[in-house]
């Protein structure tokens, strides 16, 4: 067995178990969110009061009142002595620290200013049942910055050890994100930037002017949401089908290409057919998988968590920059935002996230434009919803549920009391599969007239949707049901009625809702103005997260990592760490083996697209994990077998295959076949990061396209009405007429070459030798 990371004593189980940690139920929250039963501290028992005047005195004023509450609290001493700090030193160390908040001592220590006076405000002004988490964050936020400030290295250098100071002071440091846009010194030290914001509501034609401004560049780069949007880009721009800034619109003769999934406007900018003339060589990076056309092609279409800081280019797209508040992604945004290194920025989204963008890059000196568009064809709320009665499903519908379950039991109503087939479209589906259901629903004959989908329909689809019914106006969130923000029923109704996809634009789109007590909700939704983002989000395993962990004891836990980030950092104002729920389940997973995993790769793990709503996938991750600590090597099919998947699997596809099946069966053959699919994009994800381990790449991408293919048939055959279709999976050519290698063909070429230059060397050698030639006389020559 081998042993890898910090301690050399460190030994791998074989059984994939928890660690218990003392504060697991306290981190599993979300910031400023406290878990059901959860009790922190003493706080959650005291009566907090009103919020403070967003002052030094009024809020050191209002923490007084609870500080000496806090400190008693045994759950702060064992965090504080999980941090590195001696035990002995911590009781006086918060003796000290109250009464300085006492004397309104600690906040003009700190010279926090306006901005960062009044997010504390609006922190304090959060609902009773979350003020004890805030109030306890801060408060231990506030010690540690204290501590490593002059005022209060001098108060409690008289009390604690140096060694103690200097801790404090180290993690800090290491915690401090006040400033995230330095973390990209070379962007920093380049000339500014020229930031283009391209901002309105679905439908409206945003993102025109920023891929013609691509397609023009010398050099550039696409950043968007979906491998599916850019793969699009990728495909689009090798084949010259963007006509480029600085052509003439007008005077050329385009037929504009329908299937675009990008919001384009008017103007027909994306042409149908190929055009040699604007060709541009254009590689595709995502997280599982990348497409070399040429290694010296100066564009790049990618997934905004790929894009690169370190490179120059004239010209960058970030799409969808709303999602800089994404509570699981938006940290990826904030990275492009802050880091890309180019000398214009393209920013399409919407426009709540304009004030935001604004105060973000308010300390880099760029110059910041913002193009505001309206939408292009109206969109209208009916007077009446369905009143539950199904048959009132019109051709063009799309009635958005919230579960996948809900899906195929409203999808199975329909057809059957409608008499019309159903498209689908939900998350747990790849995207390949999405966009595959999306042209069924589109096509006029194809006999998928209306389309079901969960509110992720929308990003990265082509959808004629005449009008959008939503089933409700609540979902779950993971902890309980809460009602749509504004801000997602406009998304999602938004999508009714796309300009140039329907024969009259002039009647736009139309939304209800199926039952009549959710019509006033949306109608109040959709009347309401715009609410802005009030804050983006920072990447947990980012530098910081590296950095803490070095200074924490060998073998710290990951969730003791992640709450010295939590409690510790120093935030931007506008700024919050990204959403920490869903890692208490991976830690579950992967914790008994962190001991046996550098940093790095524990970083790397922890980040691996496994969603944490679907056990199975959990499970092969702690597979992949144990047989990385054990053997350094993972093979695809070892890991499906050992988690239980791969019998699973092959036995799902031939059923699916042979079309001999119920319909319970087909359900479960297609559960089967996402959680394999997600296992596969997981293994293909880290055989980019760890490529000498994850060494089976080209079996996964074959295993890959087999389950796509077996996808589609099976939502073909859970169609309830029986009769043939126009159009069914199809094979999905992989290179879809564009010539192109991945890194690891290169790498392989490459080693080729290497190869056979020595083989020639030393057969050239041999025949000098062979006449006499000696090796120094060789070498003279």
């Amino acid at each position: 067995m081998v042993i890898r990371g910090r301690s050399a004593k460190a030994s791998v189980p074989t059984a994939v178990r928890a660690k218990a940690n003392p504060h697991a139920s306290d981190f599993g929250a979300p910031p400023f969110k406290k878990p059901p039963g959860a009790s922190s501290s003493h706080l959650s028992s005291s009566p907090l009061g009103p919020p403070p005047s967003p002052t030094h005195a009024g809020i050191e004023s209002y923490l007084g009142k609870h500080v000496k509450i806090w400190a008693k609290g045994k759950v702060v001493a064992d965090r504080l002595e999980s941090f590195g700090l001696e035990r002995s030193d911590i009781q006086p160390m918060l003796t000290r620290f109250v009464t300085a908040i006492k004397e309104i001592s600690v906040l003009p220590a700190l010279a926090y200013d306006e901005e960062n006076l009044q997010r504390m405000a609006d922190d304090f002004a959060l609902p009773p049942t979350e003020k004890p988490k805030v109030v306890e964050r801060w408060l231990t936020r506030l010690l540690f910055e204290w501590g490593h400030s002059a005022a209060g290295q001098a108060a409690l250098g008289e009390v604690v050890s140096p060694l103690t100071l200097v801790k404090i002071s180290e993690l800090f440091q290491a915690a401090d994100l006040s400033k995230p846009e330095a973390m990209f010194p070379i962007t920093r030290i380049a000339p500014p930037r020229k930031i283009i914001m391209h901002v309105g509501p679905t439908n409206s034609g945003k993102t025109h002017h920023a891929l013609r401004a691509l397609a023009a560049a010398r050099t550039g780069v696409y950043a968007g949401p979906l491998r599916l949007l850019a793969h699009e880009i990728w495909e689009r721009l090798n084949k010259g089908q963007i006509i480029p800034a600085g052509v003439d619109v007008g005077k050329e003769e385009v037929e504009e290409d329908p299937a675009i999934n990008f919001d384009v406007g008017l103007q027909p900018v994306i042409r149908k057919s190929a055009d040699g003339r604007y060709v541009r060589p254009c590689n595709m990076i995502t997280g599982e998988e990348q497409k070399i056309v040429d290694e010296h092609a100066t564009l790049t279409s990618c997934t905004v968590e790929m894009v690169s800081v370190s490179q120059r280019y004239d010209v960058a797209v970030i799409d969808e920059i709303q999602l800089l508040g994404d509570p699981g992604r938006g940290g990826a945004w904030l990275r492009a935002l802050l880091g890309l290194n180019a000398a214009e920025v393209h920013l399409c989204g919407e426009e709540t996230a304009v004030p935001l963008v604004r105060s973000l890059l308010r300390a880099t000196g760029d110059e910041v434009i913002v193009n505001h568009y309206k939408r292009l064809t109206p969109l209208q709320v009916e007077n009446k919803s369905l009143n539950g009665d199904l048959s009132m499903i019109r051709k063009g519908d799309c009635i958005v549920v919230f579960s996948r379950k809900q899906l195929f039991v409203l999808k199975k109503r329909i057809e059957k009391s409608s008499g019309m087939q159903c498209a689908v479209a939900y998350g747990r589906l790849p995207p390949e599969i999405r966009s595959e259901q999306a042209a069924l629903f589109n096509s006029p004959d194809s006999g998928y007239d209306v389309l079901v989908g969960t509110d992720a329909i929308g990003m990265g689809l082509n959808l004629k949707i005449k009008r959008v019914i939503l089933y409700g106006t609540k979902k779950f969130d993971g902890i309980r049901e809460v009602t749509l923000s504004t801000s997602q029923i406009k998304q999602i109704a938004g999508r009714a009625g796309r300009y140039g996809l329907h024969g009259d634009d002039s009647a736009g789109g139309f939304t209800t809702t199926l039952q009549q007590p959710d019509l006033p909700v949306l109608r109040k939704a959709l009347a309401e103005p715009v609410q802005n983002l009030k804050e983006a989000r920072i990447s947990l395993f980012g530098p910081s997260y590296h950095a803490v962990a070095t200074i924490l004891p060998p073998n710290t836990g990951v969730l003791t990592v992640a709450e010295v980030l939590l409690y510790v950092s120093k935030l931007h104002p506008q700024c919050e760490l990204e959403d920490t729920r869903k890692l208490q389940k991976r830690v579950e997973v992967l914790d008994a083996m962190q001991p046996a995993l550098t940093i790095s790769d524990q970083m790397t793990l922890q980040t691996a697209p496994a969603p944490v709503t679907d056990d199975s996938v959990l499970q092969a991750l702690g597979v992949i994990t144990r047989l990385y600590c054990e053997n350094l090597r993972v093979g695809l099919q070892e890991a499906m077998r050992e988690a239980d998947l791969l019998e699973d699997h092959t036995v799902a596809v031939r059923m699916i295959m042979q079309g001999r099946g119920a319909e319970d069966e087909y359900q479960q053959a297609l559960q089967t076949l996402e959680t394999v699919h997600w296992v596969i994009v997981m293994y293909l994800w880290l055989s980019y990061r760890l490529p000498v381990a994850f060494v089976d790449q080209e079996e996964a991408f074959k295993l890959r396209d087999i389950t796509e293919r077996a996808m589609q048939k099976c939502l073909d055959l859970l169609t309830a009405i029986k009769g043939e279709s126009t159009r069914h999976a199809s094979s999905r050519p992989r290179k879809g007429g564009i010539q192109y290698r991945t890194k690891t063909e290169i790498k392989d070429e490459v080693s080729r070459r290497r190869t056979q230059t020595r083989e020639h060397a030393k057969a050239q050698l041999e025949r000098l030798q062979s006449v006499g030639v000696t090796t120094k006389e060789h070498a003279r020559q």
